[in-house]
């Protein structure tokens, strides 16, 4: 009977009312300690359950699905869904070039203010992302099986990635009166607010910005507050919203987006990305509270941790090294082990230099643990429906609990030749181009890494495992 043996047997016993949650939570830790002074084999990684944060509840939104179960439809089955502008989406003459393209999201300006008690006039001045945000909110704990009497008074935290789209600018042009309703109507600090105040949440609550790594800085937050007892459940996520063509006129500026309007990431003919919108939100709580409540646990975050680029070539250079560097803090740090890793949902923005030095810094903290080559899938969401910016890191997340849950892995799109800077027959990894049955290594429960950067040098790398109930 080896490590996972005996920590499944505990759980089936807290499940099962046979242990309490806190004495089964007293077996794990003097088993955990035990454990670690052993010597580690490759089938028993030795990680501390009582760091574990379940996800217990998802929502979202993203281009051509209005749900995850669409969205899991259009991954399994390669769906790109970039879709050309319609003209009257941004209310301009024309769109040409990289303009053209996005990955959109439907009916944005749909929203029911009185079930949320806000006044019409009050909804008016609000940025969409404020409104998709507190649905999906809504959702993901209706997802979780909590109602809203069940969370008012609770110690829940909200933490949600964040970017001012400048909606304020389109209500100055229909003329609307610069009042307080804009105020709280286009202020980052409001998004997350509205939530806690719904619902009258009483944990923390933050609005995040880091760029592109936003979202799944907030997820990472969110389980760093819920591991020190600062909220006893808390909602993570992330939106993106583009309300004006401004995001592809700077982007196109610095030389950034793709000239055909598809994120071909790790491919040699990766030129860059297109933008595109989502809102997603999940409940999380402490793996053992999640047990103890009888939750629907979707999987289990392992680890995560954030860092700073510091001092690179450009403040918007990624760097390999300070990618690495965090990485390998997350493992050690956690009791991870990289070689148990059989799928790394990449940033993968799609550019020919950024793409090579983010699988350049996997590559290196994987090789300080295994020389194995070959053995674990890498892939981008990108490919599918752009870079959603604020809301990318959580929308990755959410397609690798979703490949757990139908244990496939799906394919990342528009990979014809590998990048001639990646080298990958050297490394860990290859590029999932297919959709395939995700087969565990032994009797491991399948493990993934998401890995984020921001391009104000922010990076967020976060573990997730499949939750194996039996």
């Amino acid at each position: 009977m080896n490590a996972n043996d005996i920590r499944r047997i505990i759980l089936e016993e807290i499940r099962s009312e046979q242990l309490t949650p806190e004495e089964g939570y007293e077996l794990l830790s003097a088993f955990s300690e035990a454990h670690h002074a052993l010597p580690e084999t490759n089938d028993s990684p030795k990680s501390d359950i009582s760091k574990d944060i379940a996800v217990i509840g998802i929502s979202g939104r993203f281009p051509g699905a209005p749900n995850i179960n669409d969205l899991w439809e259009n991954l399994i089955h390669g769906v790109d869904s970039i879709t050309e502008v319609p003209i009257e989406h941004w209310n301009v003459p024309q769109h040409e070039g990289y303009k053209k393209w996005a990955g959109l999201l439907d009916t944005t300006d749909h929203f029911d203010p009185l079930f949320f008690k806000i006044s019409p006039n009050e909804a008016e001045c609000m940025d969409p992302q404020q409104r998709l945000f507190l649905e999906e909110a809504w959702r993901a704990f209706e997802d979780a099986g909590y109602s809203a009497s069940s969370l008012s008074g609770t110690n829940c935290g909200v933490f949600a990635g964040v970017l001012s789209n400048g909606y304020e600018q389109n209500l100055k042009k229909i003329g609307k009166e610069m009042g307080s309703n804009v105020l709280t109507g286009v202020g980052s600090a409001y998004l997350p607010g509205r939530v806690s105040y719904f619902l009258n949440l009483l944990g923390p609550n933050m609005a995040i910005d880091t760029a592109c790594s936003s979202s799944l800085v907030a997820v990472h937050q969110a389980c760093q507050s819920l591991r020190i007892g600062e909220c006893e459940m808390a909602l993570a996520g992330g939106v993106n919203v583009l309300v004006s063509p401004d995001l592809h006129n700077m982007a196109n500026d610095g030389g950034m987006l793709a000239k055909n309007g598809r994120c071909k990431t790790f491919d040699n003919s990766a030129d860059g990305f297109v933008p595109g919108e989502a809102v997603c939100a999940i409940v999380l709580k402490p793996l053992m509270k999640a047990i103890e409540d009888k939750d629907y646990i979707y999987g289990v975050i392992k680890g995560s941790g954030i860092n700073q680029d510091g001092k690179t070539n450009g403040m918007t250079a990624p760097s390999s090294h300070s990618q690495s560097r965090l990485q390998n803090q997350v493992y050690e740090k956690f009791n991870l082990n990289p070689s148990h890793i059989s799928y790394v949902e990449a940033h993968g923005t799609g550019t020919k230099l950024g793409d090579p030095i983010e699988v350049s810094a996997l590559s290196q903290t994987f090789k300080n643990y295994t020389s194995n080559t070959g053995y674990c899938a890498i892939g981008s969401i990108k490919t599918n429906i752009g870079h959603t910016l604020a809301a990318a890191g959580i929308v990755s997340l959410i397609k690798v609990i979703l490949c757990m849950k139908h244990k496939t892995l799906v394919p990342s799109l528009h990979y014809t030749l590998e990048n001639e800077h990646l080298n990958l027959k050297h490394t860990p990894f290859y590029v999932n181009s297919k959709t395939k049955h995700w087969a565990k290594q032994g009797i491991l429960p399948r493990t993934a890494a998401i890995n984020s950067f921001g391009l104000s040098g922010t990076n967020c790398h976060v573990v997730v495992q499949e939750w194996e109930s039996n």
